[in-house]
């Protein structure tokens, strides 16, 4: 049976208990295992944007990222409806979302139906992933995922690695999902890393994870390197040697940043905060050691497949 490690178990508790949040549940029906399937990007097959409704659209994501939400609601609301119907189709998923939500507007799924439909209708993932989330329908997921959306990807490798231990194929949708920039199937690589033993590379994980905006991964992170931890308890640093409590605090900071502000990126985290020394294992050691993750990729890393996975590398933004 797999199981989470001290360390990332610990921090899984006391951020729920500090956010309210709750694990993703597993997909209900069983799909085949397909071990043919590679990574797309939802980049890779979006229309172009027009470029006024572009500008409507970005003042719009401006208004709403401010933190003046709240009190904007609507006008955000009225800004994605224009660059939507202008052909926009970042608006029309984010207008999406205000229906499904009720944000700015009234609870409204036809509406929302109508604009996944439209959305499919373009060839964007995040048409069939809001058919999916609105009717549970599992064709709809997959649709998704082979078109990039990276929630889709997301969820796809979580049902293949835990409920049906398929960990080649799950492994091939989280990666492919850090690759788009998800945060959280970062985190959760760094955790399939850690139930392994391969500390060195399960922290780079998390490094990943918080890099692209994933308070979960920032925190864990923050027990990692704990100065109350003693050097050889791996169960809590995972072998890595403490050298100076001013790392722990670093990430205890960023949890905050990211809790309060989800998604925000923290560029060149490797290069601010370098890795302190591993009383397990060296990094070459950590590379070499056999692992499901290298092998559901031929013998290689991702990060020697993708160069985009190397240290300090985001993904850009969709």
């Amino acid at each position: 049976m797999k199981y989470v490690h001290h360390c990332c178990l610990l921090a899984a508790v006391l951020f729920a208990a500090l956010t309210g949040s709750v694990p993703a549940m597993g997909i209900g029906a069983a799909f085949g295992n397909d071990t043919s399937w590679q990574c797309t990007r939802m980049a890779d097959h979006v229309p172009p944007l027009p470029p006024e409704a572009d500008k409507i659209f970005k003042a719009a994501r401006a208004l709403e990222k401010s933190g003046k939400l709240t009190s904007n609601e609507e006008e955000v609301f009225e800004g994605y409806k224009k660059a939507a119907a202008m052909g926009h189709w970042k608006a029309m998923n984010n207008l999406l979302a205000c229906y499904l939500y009720g944000r700015g507007t009234d609870v409204d799924y036809g509406k929302a139906r109508k604009l996944a439909d439209q959305l499919i209708a373009l060839n964007v993932g995040s048409g069939w992933y809001a058919r999916y989330v609105m009717e549970k329908d599992d064709k709809f997921l997959h649709k998704a995922a082979d078109l990039g959306e990276p929630n889709a990807q997301y969820d796809l490798g979580m049902y293949y690695v835990y409920p049906q231990s398929e960990d080649a194929l799950g492994l091939r949708y989280l990666i492919c999902a850090t690759r788009q920039g998800h945060g959280q199937a970062a985190y959760e690589i760094g955790i399939y890393l850690e139930m392994f033993e391969n500390y060195y590379m399960a922290v780079e994980y998390l490094y990943r994870g918080a890099a692209l905006g994933h308070a979960m991964a920032a925190f864990a992170l923050y027990g990692v390197f704990h100065p109350e931890y003693a050097p050889d308890d791996f169960g809590h640093n995972l072998g890595f040697q403490v050298s100076s409590p001013n790392l722990s605090n670093a990430f205890r900071k960023y949890f905050h940043l990211l809790k309060d502000n989800p998604g925000t990126r923290i560029p060149d985290l490797f290069k601010k905060h370098p890795l302190p020394q591993n009383a397990a294992m060296t990094r070459k050691q950590s590379r070499a050691m056999p692992s499901k993750l290298k092998d559901a990729f031929g013998g290689k890393w991702p990060d020697e497949i993708f160069p985009d996975l190397a240290p300090d590398y985001l993904p850009p933004k969709l």
